[in-house]
C-alpha cells in the first residue's frame, strides 16, 4: 500500500517486525471503501529540517491510515448503550489491529520527539525544557486517549476519537514545531539527512 512507502522505517520505530498481529475475523474491521484522505499533509507545515519533516509526514500518514481503516463517523457515545457486552469483552481480549496502529503512532511520535530534543540540545535551544515538557504532556494525553479507546473493546473509532487524534497532532505541528524550525535554521542547522536515530542527525549538525 502507498502509505508504507512513507513509513519505510516503521518496523524500527515501533520496535517490532512491521507486521500486524494475527487477529480473529470478528476483530477485524470491515473493508474500508476507497475515499478521500481524512487527514492530508500540507507542505506549508514543514519546518525546513528534512529529518523532522520526514518524521511529521510519517506521523500524518499513520494517522490518516488509522482514520480511513478504523474510523466510523456514524458511531457516537450513544452506540455504546446498544453494544453487545459479550462481543465487546471478546474483542477486548483479542489481538487488535487497531491497537497495533495506535501503538505504532505513539512509538513514531516518541522517536520524533527524541530527535527534536537532541537537535535542541545541539543548538542550545533556549526553550528546550518547555518544549520537552510539551512532548511529555502530549505522550501522557495520548496514553489516556488510547486507554479510553481500548477500554471499549471496539475495532472502530468514533468521530470524537478521530477529532481528538487530529487535534493532538495539529497542536504540536502548527505551533511549537514552527518556532523550533525557525530557531534551528537561524542557528545553522538546515537540511539534515533523515536517519534512524536522533544522535546521527546531531552529528551531521555539529
Amino acid at each position: 500500500m502507498a502509505y508504507l512507502n512513507t513509513l519505510s522505517d516503521l518496523a524500527v520505530a515501533s520496535g517490532g517486525s512491521g507486521t500486524e498481529p494475527t487477529v480473529t475475523a470478528a476483530a477485524l474491521p470491515e473493508p474500508t471503501p476507497s475515499r478521500a484522505p481524512y487527514f492530508r499533509w500540507r507542505e506549508q507545515w514543514c519546518v525546513g529540517i528534512e529529518a523532522l519533516d520526514r518524521d511529521r509526514r510519517a506521523l500524518a500518514s499513520i494517522l490518516n491510515h488509522i482514520a480511513l481503516r478504523f474510523g466510523d463517523p456514524t458511531r457516537g457515545p450513544a452506540d455504546a448503550a446498544n453494544a453487545d457486552p459479550i462481543a465487546s469483552q471478546r474483542h477486548s481480549h483479542a489481538p487488535s489491529a487497531l491497537c497495533y496502529w495506535l501503538d505504532a503512532l505513539r512509538e513514531r511520535a516518541k522517536e520524533h520527539f527524541a530527535r527534536e530534543e537532541a537537535l535542541m540540545r545541539a543548538a542550545h535551544y533556549p526553550d528546550l525544557a518547555e518544549h520537552a515538557g510539551e512532548h511529555a504532556l502530549m505522550l501522557a494525553e495520548y496514553t489516556v486517549l488510547v486507554r479510553g479507546i481500548a477500554a471499549r473493546g471496539e475495532e472502530r473509532l468514533r468521530m470524537e476519537d478521530l477529532e481528538a487524534l487530529k487535534q493532538w497532532f495539529m497542536g504540536h505541528v502548527l505551533d511549537t514545531d514552527k518556532r523550533l524550525g525557525r530557531y534551528l535554521r537561524q542557528n545553522g542547522i538546515g537540511t539534515l539527512r533523515p536517519r534512524g536515530h536522533a544522535t546521527a542527525d546531531v552529528a551531521d549538525a555539529a
